[in-house]
This record gives structure tokens, sequence and C-alpha cells, in this order.
């Protein structure tokens, strides 16, 4: 693991910290990894004779805390409020993030009764978890097991049949109206954008839509695994299942 320019989150926090309680001028504190917490960074390690990069992996972390720096979590037991996403599930914007986070949700255990799930932006014939040598969908590697619960929990309770699109889950973007700042914290890009949210049905299920189709039952398939469903909130979004609370 390592931070650099654009990384943000409660190490860049402790990072700036440090490099302030040590003299040197991060700019804010604020847990971003701005310009001046850079330049802080390669001042840090010129005077230490590191390698000067200004990216923050084990020798420089060690150097500062006599610590290594700490490392991806395994398994992760509990949806993280949304303002940990960048804690939790790291930074997407940053090199090497998807080989590293990303992984094939691998449904072939309920192949037969989720093959015919398709594309909602495409034709029926379009098979979404239809892939060459495997079926699923890529999502975050921390996730994937939840996501597999849950539509365990579709199969077993007699719910797949009312699967009929799949509509998307990584994928890097804002939340709608948000500012496009390469600053934008946790709560303001989509849960997509970590690839631990998934859209269903959205054909039936538009965003703002309070006459929607998407059934309680369904939804409870992931709520029992810990998905915070779209469909309960005061402006409904019921295609949306999200690893992650509000706040």
């Amino acid at each position: 693991m390592f931070l650099s320019r654009g990384s943000q989150g409660s190490k860049v926090l402790a990072l700036q910290e440090k490099l302030s309680q040590l003299g040197y001028d991060v700019g804010p504190v604020d847990g971003v990894f701005g310009p001046r917490t850079e330049a802080a960074v390669l001042k840090f390690q010129q005077n230490r004779l590191l390698d000067v990069d200004g990216v923050v992996g084990n020798q420089t972390w060690q150097a500062l805390f006599d610590a290594p720096i700490p490392d991806m979590i395994p398994v992760l037991h509990d949806p993280p409020p949304e303002r940990l996403c960048f804690d939790i599930f790291g930074d997407f914007r940053l090199a090497g993030w998807n080989e590293q986070n990303l992984a094939r949700c691998d449904l072939s255990a309920w192949k037969e009764a989720l093959r015919d799930v398709y594309f909602g932006w495409l034709s029926p014939g379009n098979r979404a978890f239809v892939h060459e040598g495997w079926f699923g969908f890529i999502c975050h590697r921390l996730v994937a097991p939840k996501f597999q619960m849950a539509f365990r929990n579709a199969v077993a309770r007699g719910f797949a049949g009312q699967l009929k699109t799949f509509d998307g889950c990584y994928n890097p973007r804002l939340k709608r109206g948000s500012s496009t700042s390469l600053t934008a914290s946790g709560d303001t890009w989509s849960t997509h954008s970590w690839g631990i949210a998934i859209d269903l049905n959205a054909p039936w299920n538009a965003f703002g839509q309070k006459n929607f189709e998407m059934t309680q039952e369904l939804a409870q398939c992931f709520r029992d695994v810990g998905f915070v469903w779209g469909g309960d909130w005061s402006y409904p979004d019921a295609m949306h299942f999200q690893y992650c609370t509000m706040r």
C-alpha cells in the first residue's frame, strides 16, 4: 500500500500530523494529499536520504512512524460509514488500485437461476453474468462475498425470477450534482466508484420513482447481509444496493 498525491483518508491525516509535528509545511491538515503535502514529503525524503519521489510507501512511513504502513484489511465484517470509504476500500483514482482491489464476484453456484439476467441498457439477449470461462460480475474484493450471500439468499428464497436486469456495479463517478473537485470527499463520490454497490432492475425502479417495482422480499435478501437499500430513502433509488451506511 502507498499514499501519493490525490490520496485521502485517516492515513493521510496521520501523515500530515506527523510531518507538521516535525516542522514540515503540509498545508491544511485535512486528510487530503495535496501539492503542499507532496512538497513536504519530498523535503522529508530528501532530508532523510530516502528515495525522493513524493510517494509514501513502507520506506517513508517507517522513517516517520518507526512502523510499517498499515496494510489493506483482508476481510470486511460490517458495512462501514460512507465517510470512511477511502480508508476501507482504497483510492480508486490511483494507479494499481484496480489490480489490488477489484475481483470477480463468482455466481457460478447459482448459474441456472440467474442465467437470464441481462444488461438493462441492452436487449434481453445480452446476458449480464455470462462471460467466457466464468459467471458473475466485477466488484470490490471485500464485498464480493457479501454480494454472493445476497444472491444466494435470492435464489434460496425463490426470488431469483424477480431479477431481470443488471445495471452496473463498478463505475468510478461522482454522485449526481456533485462537484468535480479533485479533493471530493468519500460522501461525494458514488459508491459505485469502489465497486461496492449494485443496480438491479433499473428500468422499473428509476431514481426518484416512488411507485417502484422492487419488492421488499427481494430487497431483504440484500438487507440481511448488510446492504443499504435505496428504496428505503426519502427520495427512492430502489434499483440501488450499497455496502456502506450513509454516515
